[in-house]
C-alpha cells in the first residue's frame, strides 16, 4: 500500500512472474498499478483483500498475518543494508538472474513537444523538497537554455504553492500524467513517484535526492541522472534541521554542470 514510487519499484517482480506463465493479481492501490496492467505485467489490480485461491502469494509487509498460508512468501519491505530496493526484492525471491525491462512499454504513442522541460517541484513529504525559490531560479536557467517550462502537481503535493509557478497543471489520473510526461524532452524533479515514473518511461530525467538514499531508492531507467550532495549522509525520515543536502546554490551548480558536460 505504498505510494506511486514504491509501487513502480515492484513492477520488475510482476514482469518476471508474468513471464514465468503466472496470471498475476495485485492487491494494492489500483491507481498505481493500472500501468502494470497496460504493460501486461499483471492481469488485474484490486483494492480489497482478495478472496480468490492462488498458487503463489507474495506479501511485501512486516505483517505475517496477511494472506497467511503455506503458499505465502513474506518479503520485508525495507532492506537491512544499502542495496537498491529492486535488487533486494529480486534477491529475496531468487530472481537475481532474471532480466526486467528498464523502460516501461505502454500501448500508446505520444508526440514529443520540442524543448519542453517538465518540472515536478514537490513530493508527498515536505522533508524531501527544496525551497520553492530553488525552482524559480532553476526555471530561469532552463528557459535561458531554450526550454519551455511546465510545472506539474498532483494529490500528494499538499504544500505546492501554485501562485509561485506561472505555468503549472494539476494531474490526478496516472494515465494522463504518463501521457503528459511523454511529451517532455527533459524532466527535473525530486525523489517522488512522478520522478520514478518519468525515469521508467525513458524520458531524460534529472532527479534530486536530499535526505533519502539514492543507493536504495533510485528510479528504474537508463536515462536518469541522480544529483545529490555526497558530503551529506542520508538521514530520512529523521532529517537534520539545516538540510545541507538541499542547498539551493549547490543544486543549481550541479545542474549547470550537467548542461555543460
Amino acid at each position: 500500500m505504498g505510494g506511486l514510487g514504491d509501487s513502480l519499484l515492484v513492477y520488475p517482480v510482476l514482469e518476471i512472474i508474468t513471464r514465468k506463465g503466472y496470471e498475476v493479481t495485485v492487491w494494492g492501490n489500483p491507481e498505481y498499478f493500472q500501468l502494470a496492467e497496460k504493460s501486461g505485467f499483471c492481469k488485474k489490480s484490486i483494492f480489497y483483500e482478495p478472496a480468490d485461491q492462488f498458487d503463489r502469494i507474495i506479501v511485501f509487509s512486516k505483517n505475517r498475518e496477511l494472506l497467511h498460508n503455506h503458499k505465502t512468501i513474506y518479503v520485508e519491505p525495507l532492506p537491512d543494508k544499502r542495496i537498491w530496493i529492486v535488487k533486494y526484492y529480486l534477491k529475496k525471491l531468487n530472481f537475481e538472474r532474471e532480466s526486467f525491462s528498464e523502460k516501461l512499454k505502454l500501448p500508446f504513442s505520444i508526440e514529443k513537444s520540442d524543448k519542453l522541460c517538465i518540472i515536478h517541484p514537490s513530493s508527498g513529504s515536505q522533508k524531501k523538497n527544496p525551497e520553492p525559490n530553488f525552482f524559480l531560479q532553476l526555471e530561469k536557467f532552463i528557459e535561458n537554455c531554450g526550454y519551455k517550462v511546465l510545472y506539474i502537481s498532483g494529490p500528494a503535493e499538499k504544500y505546492f504553492n501554485k501562485a509561485l509557478f506561472k505555468n503549472s497543471i494539476y494531474l490526478e489520473d496516472i494515465t494522463e500524467l504518463t501521457k503528459t510526461l511523454l511529451q517532455a524532452s527533459l524532466y527535473i524533479g525530486v525523489d517522488s513517484g512522478v520522478s520514478h515514473l518519468s525515469s521508467y518511461l525513458g524520458i531524460p530525467s534529472i532527479v534530486i535526492f536530499g535526505p533519502t538514499d539514492p543507493v536504495v531508492w533510485h528510479p528504474i531507467g537508463k536515462n536518469v541522472t541522480v544529483i545529490r550532495d555526497e558530503n551529506c549522509k542520508p538521514c530520512f525520515p529523521n532529517i537534520c534541521t539545516d538540510r545541507q543536502c538541499l542547498r539551493r546554490e549547490k543544486l543549481i551548480e550541479k545542474i549547470k554542470d550537467l548542461f555543460q558536460s
